[in-house]
This record gives structure tokens, C-alpha cells and sequence, in this order.
């Protein structure tokens, strides 16, 4: 959804060498703001049978926020500027927009003796919720990965993935320097590594500064509890690899389960047991997936599983607000199977995946991609309901309603070849009724 606004500006010559504040306002959840102005740089006159340049005209721009921070400014050089936390014009600061009443700034450098008019075009863009794809752990050269961040960028965009977190091994100086790009989000992250277990430390440069390898359940409590105070999202990785399990005690202070962790396999059927345990015990715990990826390989992949984030923009603060709030779903490929929720929260507003709904409100359940044979599972605290999708099947649209339950999720099996037994191949984070 688009918003446009215009206006104009007449200056005299009398305001040669002012700065002129023009606001306009910005309301919440605001994704990007385009500004474009236009003016006579040397207005033409007539001179008997020629047409002469007049006085020369130059009118810079600036852009003020609300609290009075400069957002930035490019002088008179540039004709339009764009401003977003998904990159922004050179010498404009790529930030979260917020609301209120901005400013810009015009400076009236050189105006000719019959004045100028100056027009102003803005198009500002509102969030909306949508699909966004990505992988929550990977690693890259700055700990045992094989690939550079630009590198592993550059091949989730080949992948049409959206995003992607990468979580090298107790290392967080390489989050100092992540790459920008445009058209993908790069989030920092840290896998906290030890011999008893593995955590992710998602969406913050540095979670921790003390030393990494605690001796005791004290010590990994208190530096749990330093990265939660420094604003990381903690995710307790693949609890039930057989490799490296988690050995320290569940009531650490964790945010998120890793229920889904590369290939589809029993130590993932383990952890997602574990937390629907938690889920009918009345706890409310969000999932996530990854790929923990390091090299190519026959069954490693990026994105695979793919963590699929319904959220309201690209942005690094909009996707960790989904992760978090478990905004979504894992399949196991971008070209996997997809999901969709909706249904009404206790005050009356559209809600989903992660999401507070009313007991007994009207449940709409959408599920594309599908394949003869795949099930679909429908799965609460008191019932489990299953379906099979016949030859031709593509979509599925349902409609429940649960008056006496106390979550629901779902999830949807799939034979990949002739002969091999249905495996996981899709799951939801919950719908809490409340």
C-alpha cells in the first residue's frame, strides 16, 4: 500500500540563503519513503527572437526525522532520494522509519530575481505481512564454514531466499563487517559452542563478552542471561543430536527450540516431540530451523529445512520480531510445501502463527504445494486430525474451529521418492487460543 503526497514552493528572492522546513507526516509501520523534486535550475527567458538562460537557480535537499535527527542530505545533485532500513540513497542513514512528523529541509542556495517554484512528489510505502525465506544457522569462513559471507549471500540469492543468519562458531568480530546487499537481509549471530550443547544467539553483533567456555550450570546460566540483556533471540540447537546433545539443564533461560536442524531425521522428530510435550504443558515456546550449513555436500543445502517468516518487511528488526514471536513455519526447501493461518484474536483482530486467537473463533487453514499422498496433520492438545491429499491435489483450504484447545499447529508428511516412508516435510509454529 502506497501513499502519495505533493506540494509546491514558491521562493522569493528575499529567501536566498535560508533553510525552509516542510513537513509531512509518517505514519507507523512506514517501509520506505521516496522523495522527488524538481525545479528551473536557470530559468529561460525571451530576448527578441532568442531563447536565453536566466539566472542560475540551485536548491538543495535534506531530510530531518522526528526527533530531529538528519536522516541526510545530497545538496542540490540528485533529483530523488529514497530512504529505507532496506537500504537507502547514498548519504541517507538505512533505518527503521518512524512515525511522526518529518522535515524537509530546502536550502535556498542561489534563487533568481523573479522567485522559483519548487515541486515536491513523496511516495511512502506501509508495511504489510508477507512470506519471507530464509536459514537461521549458518556458517561461514569465520569459523569452520567454507564460504565467505558475500559468498553465502550471493548464493541464497540464487536461491531466492530472502534471508539468512549467520552463526559462526563463539565468534562475533565478523558481524562487525557483514556485507550489505539490497535485495537480502544479513543478520548477525553467534552459535555459542560448547561440548555439552550448542545455542544460537541470533539478531545481535556481540551476545556475550565472557569467555565462552563455561564450567559449570551457573556460569552458562549467567552467560545465557548476558546475551538475553544485550537483546539476543536464544535458540537451544539440535537438542537431541547424537553428536554434540544438550547436556546442561532445560531450565536455562531460552527463548527458542531448534526443532528442525539440516535433513529431516529421528533427532528431529525428538526435538519436535519434546516441544509439543511443552506446548500441551501450557508453555508457549516458538521454533526455528536451520540448515547448519557449512559446505556443499549430498544432504546439506542451504535452506534446507527453510525457516519461512510471515513478517511485516525485509528488515533485520521485522524478521527477528517474527522469529521470535513465531510468526511461521519450516519446510523442508524454499520449494517446499507452504502454510497459512488465519483466524480472529480474543479482541477481535486478524491473527496467526504465534499469534493469541479466541477459543472457538472460526480457523482458516491454507496449505499449497502439495503432492498426491502427502498428510496433513492438524494437531492440538486434545486431538490430532489427518488428511490425505489425493491425484491432482494442489491446494488445501480448511475451516475448524477448537473451543476446548489450547494451541494448534501443523504439520504434513511426504514420501520424497516410490518406496521411502512419509517424512516431515512441513511444520507450523503454533496458534494459541486464549
Amino acid at each position: 500500500m502506497t501513499k502519495n503526497i505533493h506540494f509546491q514552493l514558491f521562493l522569493d528572492k528575499f529567501r536566498e540563503r535560508e533553510y525552509i522546513r516542510l513537513p509531512f507526516d509518517v505514519e507507523k509501520d512506514t517501509e520506505s519513503i521516496t522523495i522527488q523534486y524538481r525545479y528551473p535550475s536557470s530559468p529561460l527567458r525571451e530576448e527578441g527572437p532568442f531563447t536565453v538562460a536566466g539566472e542560475p537557480c540551485t536548491i538543495d535537499l535534506a531530510v530531518m526525522m522526528p526527533d530531529g535527527t538528519m536522516a541526510g542530505a545530497s545538496g542540490s545533485d540528485r533529483s530523488c532520494i529514497r530512504l529505507s532500513p532496506l537500504g537507502s540513497s547514498a548519504g541517507f542513514a538505512s533505518c527503521e522509519l518512524p512515525a511522526g512528523t518529518w522535515h524537509i529541509i530546502a536550502g535556498a542556495y542561489h534563487i533568481p530575481s523573479g522567485g522559483v517554484t519548487v515541486e515536491y512528489e513523496l511516495e511512502l510505502t506501509l508495511k504489510e505481512r508477507r512470506l519471507f525465506k530464509g536459514d537461521t544457522h549458518v556458517h561461514t569462513t569465520a569459523s569452520d564454514g567454507v564460504l565467505e559471507p558475500v559468498e553465502a549471500a550471493i548464493l541464497a540469492r540464487r536461491m531466492g531466499l530472502d534471508f539468512l543468519i549467520l552463526t559462526d562458531h563463539n565468534n562475533s568480530a565478523q558481524n562487525e563487517r557483514l556485507p550489505f546487499f539490497q535485495d537480502i537481509t544479513l543478520i548477525p549471530g553467534t552459535e555459542w559452542t560448547h561440548y555439552k550443547g550448542h545455542a544460537g544467539f541470533l539478531g545481535v553483533k556481540q551476545a556475550f563478552r565472557a569467555p565462552y567456555f563455561t564450567a559449570s550450570l551457573q556460569e552458562t546460566a549467567d552467560l545465557f542471561r548476558e546475551a538475553g540483556e544485550n537483546g539476543a533471540f536464544r535458540v537451544i540447537n539440535h537438542p537431541f543430536c547424537p553428536l554434540v546433545p544438550w547436556e546442561w539443564d532445560f531450565t536455562l533461560p531460552f527463548d527458542g527450540l531448534e526443532v528442525w536442524n539440516g535433513v529431516m531425521s529421528e533427532r528431529n522428530e525428538k526435538a519436535a516431540f519434546w516441544w509439543h510435550r511443552q506446548l500441551c504443558a501450557g508453555r508457549r515456546l516458538p521454533v526455528t530451523g536451520g540448515s547448519d550449513y557449512h559446505r556443499p555436500g549430498l544432504l546439506g543445502s542451504l535452506a534446507m529445512p527453510c525457516q519461512c517468516l510471515y513478517a511485516a518487511s525485509r528488515s533485520q528488526t521485522d524478521l527477528m520480531k517474527a522469529l521470535r514471536r513465531g510468526n511461521g513455519y519450516l519446510s523442508y526447501l524454499p520449494t517446499g510445501p507452504q502454510a497459512d493461518l488465519l483466524t480472529l484474536s480474543p479482541e477481535g483482530h486478524p491473527a496467526s502463527f504465534g499469534e493469541d486467537a479466541a477459543p472457538g473463533a472460526s480457523v482458516e487453514i491454507f496449505f499449497s504445494g502439495l503432492c498426491q499422498g502427502d498428510e496433513i496433520r492438524l494437531l492440538t492438545d486434545t486431538a490430532a486430525e489427518s488428511l490425505s491429499a489425493p491425484a491432482g491435489a494442489a491446494e488445501l483450504k480448511l475451516t475448524r474451529r477448537y473451543p476446548d484447545a489450547h494451541f494448534l499447529r501443523l504439520e504434513l508428511y511426504r514420501s520424497y521418492a516410490p518406496g521411502l516412508p512419509p517424512m516431515k516435510a512441513l511444520l507450523t509454529n503454533p496458534v494459541y487460543f486464549r
